[in-house]
């Protein structure tokens, strides 16, 4: 499970800072407060709750199995994709009738091949079907990023609220006054501290590493609808072979071609 780095990077991070505090002098304790977490955390969830429909939301716990779960690899839809070609070119394209594939989009393109659709009736399905999984990763992203530019301003908010009611609370015929000053300015700007490391630390990273799996994912269909047009298009189980990898390749596993795009163009 290589998403499994997310949450190791992710307690890292909050290791590390917590053990900054510590080497500094200061005392954990005094950085945790209840109040100011509830003032930058609901605020944040909510805005996000108001930026998409439930029908986006919805999807959010799928989120993070997708974060820890396996990769898309391309190698194996090459060597799926080189399998179906030389079973076509032995048995016809009737032959996928009873193929069983783990890929949607692949067995949804399968069963246009058996039903007889021509190449380029398949290729707009299947461009259709990418971009619609586009969009649809596009706003998983998007709830993360929005939550990653909510968290500090709402921290700055609930500074300001905090300073706001300290400073009109503040009663200088008091012989404590001052000395409490300090502390309850301390206590006002750990909301600030809360929303940036909310940011930072979940928000961002967690879009992040979907905008990863999004490219990889996207590839991987690139892959599935050229190899099955190809597959169409009558063209050697080697040739079909030796044209995927030569994608991968200039890929360089970093990045990714975004469109779909056939032999025949």
């Amino acid at each position: 499970m290589k998403g499994i780095t997310t949450i190791i990077g992710m307690v890292v991070c909050f290791a590390c800072i917590f053990a900054g505090i510590i080497v500094l002098g200061g005392e954990v304790g005094d950085f945790l407060d209840p109040p100011s977490a509830i003032l930058v955390i609901v605020p944040t969830v909510f805005a996000i709750v108001a930026s998409f429909p439930m029908s986006v939301l919805s999807k959010v716990p799928g989120h993070f199995k997708a974060l820890l779960g396996q990769e898309a690899s391309p190698n194996e839809y090459i060597d799926k994709i080189v399998q179906l070609a030389e079973k076509a070119r032995k048995e016809g394209l009737l032959a996928f009738e009873k193929e069983q594939v783990d890929d949607a989009l692949m067995a949804y393109a399968l069963r246009m091949m058996v039903d007889g659709l021509d190449k380029f009736s398949v290729k707009f399905a299947l461009e259709d079907c990418i971009n619609g999984i586009k969009e649809r990763h596009m706003e998983a992203i998007d709830i993360y990023n929005k939550g990653a530019a909510f968290a500090p301003a709402f921290g700055m908010c609930a500074t300001v609220v905090s300073l706001v009611n300290m400073l009109m609370g503040l009663d200088f015929t008091d012989p404590n006054a001052i000395n409490n000053l300090g502390v309850n300015m301390a206590t006002a700007l750990i909301t600030t501290l809360y929303g940036s490391m909310l940011a930072n630390i979940v928000f961002l990273p967690i879009a992040g590493r979907l905008k990863l799996l999004h490219k990889k994912e996207i590839f991987c269909k690139t892959m599935v609808c050229n190899g099955l047009l190809s597959i169409l298009n009558g063209d050697n189980p080697r040739v079909i072979k030796d044209y995927l990898v030569e994608q991968l390749s200039a890929s360089d596993g970093l990045q990714f071609k975004d469109e779909p795009k056939s032999r025949d163009g």
